[in-house]
């Protein structure tokens, strides 16, 4: 019966892949690979899966910020942080950031937007830097996945039982990274809720098309979609912003090669704390979508929110321009869509 089961999850994953070619054989592999995997976690002892824990979390490193200064570095295996050096008290807010594939705490985007949320959000930044593991293959991070979100989920429990709190909290993962934001943030209900999640082009590959309810990560979780290539075709959170063309291609991708669609999201999140992104009122007509399109107003912009408005939930349409900081002016925006009516 069990292998009955396997063999028909593989069967439906197959038939829903075959719908866009895009994505179909990259994410086969890893859908079978989870597959696999599932199988095999039934046979692991609780010693074999502590140990790959612990081999993880020993490379792992959690980084303070304070007033945008680095504060302190400690390993991510201590199961008690010494606060008294890093400037943080368990009365601020407190913001966590996670990395995505081949990337790392140090990385440009990840600097940019501890500045960004140092200004304008203040308290403590900390930076989840698992770089040891994410610097192999996109495989090989993949198979630490279940590993990683465990892991990450002990650093924060670690750090509620030190007194902070998670209605004071915010969350950010680009990429590989955005998927490991939701699964930390479901993985802490229903004791703990993160109080705020924002993810960009959170990572397709090996994830879709499995239903996830992204939505559950956290009281407001808001997710900025970039490509089609890489970025996730689950749309299930609160919110879901589509950046440029659909949310599949940015314009700026023509002087950004280095970037890609891919890549540009981050910067354009970045971007948002100091340029008004205007979205659309209405989703464009060359636009396919299977979900609602929220209901916004007049000169309404996307980013970073202190405040979340509940009442706004759905699919946001937010064009993106050729140049750098990659927004529309509001004229831009009304003539964008006069074109498209």
């Amino acid at each position: 019966m069990q292998l009955f089961s396997i063999f028909h999850s593989i069967l439906i994953v197959c038939f829903v892949l075959l719908i866009d070619g895009t994505h179909s054989k990259l994410n086969l592999r890893y859908a079978i690979l989870r597959q696999k995997q599932a199988a095999k976690s039934q046979n692991d002892t609780l010693a074999y899966q502590q140990r790959i824990k612990y081999d993880a979390q020993k490379t792992m490193k959690v980084v303070f910020y304070k007033n945008n200064t680095k504060t302190m570095e400690t390993s991510a295996y201590d199961d008690a942080y010494d606060l008294s050096g890093s400037g943080c008290s368990p009365s601020d807010k407190f913001a966590i950031v996670l990395h995505g594939w081949i990337q790392s705490c140090s990385d440009a985007w990840a600097l940019s937007l501890i500045e960004r949320l140092s200004y304008y959000r203040g308290g403590c930044v900390i930076c989840i830097d698992y770089s040891v593991v994410a610097s192999s293959s996109y495989m090989w991070l993949y198979t630490y996945f279940d590993v990683l979100t465990g892991a990450i989920s002990s650093i924060i429990l670690t750090l509620f039982r030190q007194g902070f709190d998670p209605k004071r909290g915010y969350m950010f993962g680009f990429s590989f990274g955005g998927q490991l934001a939701s699964a930390v943030g479901r993985s802490l209900r229903p004791h703990h809720i993160i109080e705020s999640i924002d993810t960009c082009d959170m990572a397709g590959p090996g994830f879709d098309p499995i239903a996830v309810d992204h939505s559950k990560a956290g009281k407001h979780v808001q997710c900025f979609h970039s490509s089609r290539d890489k970025g996730t075709f689950v749309y299930s959170c609160h919110r879901n912003i589509m950046l440029g063309s659909c949310g599949l291609k940015q314009p700026s991708v023509a002087s950004q090669l280095h970037l890609g669609s891919h890549g540009l999201c981050v910067d354009i999140y970045i971007n948002t704390f100091d340029y008004p992104f205007y979205a659309l009122n209405s989703t464009p007509p060359e636009c396919f979508t299977w979900q609602k399109a929220a209901r916004i107003p007049d000169g309404y912009t996307v980013g970073y929110e202190e405040n979340f408005d509940s009442q706004i939930t759905g699919q946001i349409f937010v064009p993106t321009s050729l140049h750098y900081p990659y927004n529309l002016s509001k004229k831009q925006l009304k003539l964008l869509a006069i074109g498209g009516a």
